[in-house]
């Protein structure tokens, strides 16, 4: 199975991990956009939860993880919901993690299972995720999942280069087990453009509308019952679907701009990172050397 990754370039899938993005579980996740509802208001924000899956394992396969690493890195996102985080600002969850809350009841899809226990990979082991340290490793270190969030969003809004990301990744070693830099240079550049991505493409106008706006929209589809939270388990494609059953929703994205919204009652989780530096063979944080 061949496939072409925008950052990592082009590769051959075979055996559990060809087997996993094959399942029906895993293939909804082309329907759902990474960057949430901004597609509807800039459709070059396109890429998917599919896309970011892939190459989170990509990138554990890159630094050395095991096969049950990169799994992990596959499978980690498999819960989410259509538009991404749209579920946790309608229901106000500051932690950003219902698809998190869900997770083990969509690993035990028939299917994947199935294909897991061709392989003799214990389901059970998956069920905490975060405990894959090069995959999930709390801010504000560095992780698998993190990394490549960062590089895949800021190159798909043309904020950084390929050249650029095969440099930063050239810097990346593996120590106890977690991802860190081997320079100083490294670690400033990443935190620049994490903090870049935070405030401007998280925190952003477009962003910030957009999601208020369609919080709006399903709260309201939510009270008419038009739609139902297990609507948000399917897709993108599938929730706008329903909400244009009773709400001519291009026409209200189209007309965004006058609707006077109100920025502050957007609130997103605080993300900031604080990159681990080898230097003289110790591990420091970028704000103990800088």
């Amino acid at each position: 199975m061949k496939y072409s990754d925008k950052i990592y370039g082009g590769v051959e899938f075979t055996g559990v991990i060809k087997e996993l993005i094959n399942t029906s579980v895993f293939q909804r996740l082309k329907r759902i956009h990474q960057g949430g509802a901004i597609f509807l208001v800039n459709p070059k924000i396109n890429h998917t939860r599919f896309e970011h899956s892939i190459g989170v394992m990509l990138l554990i396969k890159k630094i050395g993880g095991s096969i049950e690493e990169q799994v992990a890195g596959l499978i980690h996102d498999i819960s989410h919901t259509a538009f991404s985080h749209l579920i946790d600002y309608v229901l106000e969850i500051e932690e950003e993690d219902y698809h998190e809350n869900r997770f083990e009841e969509v690993l035990r899809d028939k299917e994947l299972n199935s294909v897991l226990k061709k392989y003799q990979l214990d389901i059970n082991k998956f069920i905490e995720i975060e405990s894959y340290q090069l995959l999930e490793y709390p801010l504000p270190n560095l992780s698998a999942d993190r990394i490549d969030y960062t590089l895949r969003d800021l190159f798909q809004i043309g904020e950084i280069s390929i050249k650029e990301i095969l440099w930063f990744l050239s810097g990346l070693k593996i120590v106890d087990n977690r991802i860190v830099l081997i320079s100083e240079e490294h670690g400033k550049w990443f935190q620049s453009k994490y903090e870049f991505l935070v405030s401007e493409y998280f925190g952003g106008k477009q962003n910030k509308e957009v999601n208020i706006l369609m919080k709006k929209i399903v709260k309201d589809c939510l009270t008419k019952r038009i739609i139902q939270e297990e609507d948000f388990h399917q897709d993108d494609f599938y929730l706008i679907d329903k909400i244009n059953r009773s709400v001519n929703l291009k026409k209200m994205i189209g007309e965004i701009g006058k609707i006077g919204i109100d920025n502050g009652k957007f609130i997103q989780k605080k993300r900031k990172v604080d990159p681990e530096i080898l230097v003289d063979n110790r591990v420091l944080k970028l704000s103990e050397i800088s």
